[in-house]
């Protein structure tokens, strides 16, 4: 039958289409011979993965904070995941001769303008140095990163209103979308495997039939992957109370002559952060979510922007590199957007399979750090779905192909994975 397939991944952004990517290249197809990619929309990867601004760095300067939220070992390790799930993206890039854009020499920096902020970036990177000392074996050097002080700040950013930074060498920047779309032409090369869209899924019956919003109904014998990060709120009871959409906005400006930052930046813990294009200068910047009385939180409109953010994206640049104004480089924004991002209340991915139905997986729920995450939760999932073992590889290469601390089981049952107790 046409609509009958082994195993039908929902979403074709970065978690869907890499999931399937990672059956073809780790599985005979005898394994899985119908592979079907499901999307809501017109064109594949036009949500989140087709709308973020391009940043792939791990999330060195998140540390202290993980190590609070999920314990040292949990929190170091997750950074290990990141780095290793960086160079596996490049890795693809390099074998499929994907044109991406990838570079991953720039660097990125993330900013402080406040002593908490610089405490914070001071406290990961002393919590890195010591797993690295720890954890000899592991493919991360210490050399990778470099504390930052004002001077240093000023120096690079032509602005005095930063009192340090954290640089991490090995990271930078992809086009995503670009890269999602490399990744889908390598899958709809292999025999078995299609795509549909226009396929809005309204709900699942007996872990098998998916129902469409149409009325078509496909058949999954074997797995059914719910790659649809916040959209799963829609049709899934399970993630409803578990994820929080949020709206996150971008801009982009016209072009610039002038190369400012080689690198990419971020501040204000995150959640501001922008790059300049070295091939013709344009910047893009995201964030500023905090202008909006509600933070964007349960926002799901992707087709308009929030104006209160905008007019922050335009006074942005005047007032954290006035130096900019003087060297009379405008930067006048020449695009915005928005891209709805899943939020989970425990800030933790939800990575395998659904609580009590082993024929149904979720990868969803990356809090807006995708980029540094997806590609290896897929990777994961693939061989959740072939009864492999994700960890394996990791423990064998010393370093981590995935962590316990995902597996959305830790709901049902929190002994799944042990997390410091909160006073």
């Amino acid at each position: 039958n046409n609509d009958e397939y082994d195993i039908v991944v929902i979403g074709t952004g970065l978690s869907g289409v890499a999931c399937v990517y990672w059956l073809r290249k780790l599985y005979p197809v005898e394994r899985f011979p119908r592979i079907l990619l499901v999307e809501k929309n017109v064109r594949p990867c036009s949500g989140a993965s087709g709308r973020n601004g391009g940043f792939l760095w791990p999330s060195y300067d998140y540390l202290a904070g993980y190590v609070e939220d999920f314990g040292y070992e949990n929190g170091c390790q997750w950074i290990e995941f990141q780095h290793e799930n960086m160079r596996s993206i490049a890795q693809a890039v390099k074998e499929n001769n994907i044109d991406c854009e990838i570079n991953l020499t720039r660097g990125n920096v993330a900013l402080a303008r406040t002593q908490h902020e610089l405490d914070n970036l001071i406290k990961s990177y002393e919590l890195m140095k010591d797993y690295l000392e720890k954890h000899t074996k592991t493919k991360i050097s210490l050399d990778n990163l470099e504390l930052w002080d004002d001077k240093k700040c000023q120096e690079m950013l032509h602005s005095d209103k930063f009192i340090g930074g954290l640089f991490m060498h090995e990271s930078g920047t992809i086009w995503v979308a670009k890269f999602v779309y490399g990744l889908l032409q390598y899958c709809l090369e292999q025999s078995g495997i299609d795509l549909i869209t226009n396929g809005k899924v309204i709900r699942i019956e007996n872990s098998k039939n998916i129902i469409l919003e149409n009325g078509r109904v496909i058949i999954a014998h074997h797995a059914i992957v719910h790659a649809t990060n916040a959209y799963s709120v829609e049709y899934l009871d399970f993630v409803r109370e578990k994820i929080i959409p949020i709206r996150g906005q971008c801009s982009r400006s016209k072009p610039i002559e002038t190369i400012f930052w080689p690198f990419g930046l971020s501040a204000r813990d995150g959640r501001e952060y922008y790059h300049q294009s070295p091939i013709d200068g344009r910047i893009i910047l995201g964030g500023c979510r905090w202008k909006s009385p509600d933070t964007e939180h349960n926002n799901q409109n992707d087709s308009e922007i929030n104006d209160l953010i905008r007019e922050e994206h335009e006074r942005f640049f005047s007032q954290w590199h006035p130096g900019l104004a003087t060297k009379n480089h405008n930067v006048e924004i020449e695009q915005e957007w928005a891209g709805i991002m899943a939020f989970t209340i425990d800030h933790l991915p939800l990575i395998g399979p659904l609580p009590g139905d082993n024929k149904q997986f979720l990868i969803c729920g990356y809090n807006g750090n995708g980029m540094p995450n997806g590609f290896l939760c897929a990777k994961a999932i693939a061989r959740m779905i072939a009864n492999d073992d994700p960890y394996k590889e990791g423990e064998e290469n010393n370093t981590v192909t995935f962590l316990k601390m995902f597996l959305p089981e830790r709901f049902i049952n929190p002994s799944t994975i042990q997390l410091p107790q909160k006073e």
